[in-house]
């Protein structure tokens, strides 16, 4: 199942910085050492566990011994510490399907990555740690179906941009209470801004990080925040729940940032070491395989999963590779630049990559897993004038990249039996739309359809209706949902239809707020477009 992963980049005009940044990293022959013998000053699972990068035989269970998370090092010794892990088939661990020692190492920051391996296909597990005799959270975990299988209902949730000072991560709680298989976080799984103890116009936050959080720019900063936003109960709940997907966005780097471009003022050299720290502290703390352990400033995160003859999912790494923002980025009317046959948003090797998973084809839904809005998108209502005459497109998503999104486009069109669908977020508003052949044209075939995904946090309490509604409709045919709440899509899955649950937490200023269902939607297979279900 090669076909399923990217293959990695090479770094040769980097190796002198992979050596510098990354040393320490090397994990060979850690498993050797002889386990240290600690005692914890707090409970050592403070940051709770986490499973994912499922396959049809295993998945990667995660944990990061911290017993003081807000501290860089988690008050841990500068020594490697054995972890024992259990895998079972039933929750009580009557059981035992698999189990193993794993080295929690101060170089990685004390977290442990186990890529489990001989579980039976489309199975649910359950699994644990357990350190110096202290036992984590119990988590639950289900491999992949086979390539071959029909799959006849597939269920799972998508979601991201959970910054810590506009809400309450109460989405993550409810997504725990679903029955899904996984989720699929598209990203800004943290926020690198400094502390602030109000909004914008005075307005306190709703829960303020502590004294200390400034800009994250090292890896001591990223740590900590990290830490920080693991503490949180439900966000912990929801990874004990399932497997996760995990991706990247800006914010696990900085804001918009774009290929080897950072922030404005920003040199590129100081930027790619910032950079180098941010990806790894994502790859500490995420349950992913070692092949995303990054090189220096680099890492390939770009890989896809079977899930039977039912759906292909392919997540995309839409920052890495991309060139920079268009006409200063931001919305912009009548941006040529925008329209360089050279503009990008995966970068040559990875638009190979997936032009070959898509080819490989063999399963009804084809699933573009991926951060930024794809479909072209007339934002004129959300400028300072709603006069313009002119389509006015945000240059951070596609639409600065209009002939990398027709690279895309005409992938899916070779695909014989195509349904294309797909998953997006960033925005932090719920949106549902039809995919044309020609974006601006609502009149030329409908041939996919694209989800985003709201913020589970960002943003603060919302709203039904964006204020603009009217006129973002009007402009945009294309648009059969728009909505301005908090919270997630849940994504219903057979052969014969797709339906998306746009679910949304009323206030995330308020513990323990329901969770509602504002819009549902179905596709039907081979018939593209969106209707209510």
């Amino acid at each position: 199942m090669d076909w399923l992963f990217g293959a990695s980049s090479r770094l040769d005009r980097r190796d002198m910085m992979a050596r510098a940044v990354g040393a320490g990293l090397c994990v060979a022959g850690l498993a050797r050492e002889a386990s240290a013998q600690v005692r914890f000053s707090a409970y050592p699972f403070a940051l709770g566990i986490a499973s994912g990068e499922p396959s049809d035989d295993g998945f990667v269970i995660w944990t990061r011994l911290a017993p003081e998370p807000f501290n860089a090092d988690g008050a841990m010794p500068n020594l490697p510490v054995e972890v024992s892990w259990e895998v079972a088939a039933d929750e009580q661990f009557r059981r035992v399907l698999r189990a193993g020692t794993a080295m929690a190492v101060p170089e990685l920051a004390h977290a442990v990555h186990v890529e489990v391996a001989g579980l039976p296909p489309g199975r649910v597990c359950f699994y644990r740690f357990r350190v110096a005799g202290i036992d984590s959270p119990v988590g639950r975990a289900r491999t992949l179906p086979r390539r071959g299988d029909d799959l006849s209902a597939l269920s799972f949730v998508t979601a991201g941009c959970q910054r810590w000072e506009q809400g309450l991560f109460t989405a993550w709680r409810r997504i725990a209470e679903e029955d899904i298989a996984f989720v699929f976080h598209y990203g800004d799984y943290i926020y690198e801004y400094g502390r602030v103890a109000a909004e914008p116009g005075g307005r306190p936050v709703i829960r303020a990080m502590p004294d200390g959080f400034g800009p994250c720019r090292t890896l001591a900063d990223y740590r900590r925040r990290y830490g920080l936003y693991k503490t949180d109960p439900d966000l912990q709940a929801a990874h004990a729940s399932c497997v996760f997907l995990p991706s990247f966005d800006d914010h696990e780097v900085a804001n918009n940032w774009a290929g080897d471009s950072g922030p404005r003022g920003t040199a590129s050299d100081r930027f790619l070491i910032r950079r180098a720290a941010a990806f790894q502290a994502w790859y500490e703390h995420m349950p992913v395989r070692r092949r995303a352990l990054p090189r220096g400033p680099d890492l390939v995160a770009y890989r896809a999963f079977g899930f039977g003859r039912l759906a292909t999912l392919a997540v995309l790494d839409t920052r890495s590779f991309r060139t920079p923002q268009p006409c200063g980025d931001g919305i912009r009317a009548g941006c040529d630049e925008a329209l360089e046959d050279s503009r990008t948003l995966l970068g040559a090797a990875q638009e190979n990559w997936l032009d070959g998973v898509l080819r490989a084809g063999g399963s009804v839904w084809q699933v573009l897993a991926q951060q930024v809005l794809f479909a072209a998108m007339d934002w004129r209502s959300f400028g300072r004038s709603t006069t313009q005459e002119r389509h006015a497109g945000d240059m951070d998503k596609w639409d600065g990249a209009a002939a990398g999104r027709e690279r895309v486009l005409a992938m899916l069109r070779r695909v014989e039996r195509a349904n294309p669908v797909v998953l997006t977020g960033d925005a932090h508003i719920g949106l549902a739309l039809d995919l044309h052949r020609d974006g601006r044209d609502p009149a030329s075939p409908c041939i996919g359809v694209e989800f985003l995904a709201t913020s589970i946090s960002s943003g603060g309490d919302g709203r039904a209706l964006l204020r603009n509604d009217r006129m973002l409709r009007a402009d945009n045919p294309h648009l059969k949902f728009a909505g301005n709440e908090r919270g997630y899509s849940l994504h219903r899955v057979t052969p014969r239809q797709w339906q998306a649950d746009f679910r949304v937490v009323p206030k995330v200023s308020v513990a323990g707020s329901p969770v509602l269902t504002r819009k549902s939607l179905v596709v039907e297979a081979g018939r593209p477009g969106l209707v209510d279900a």
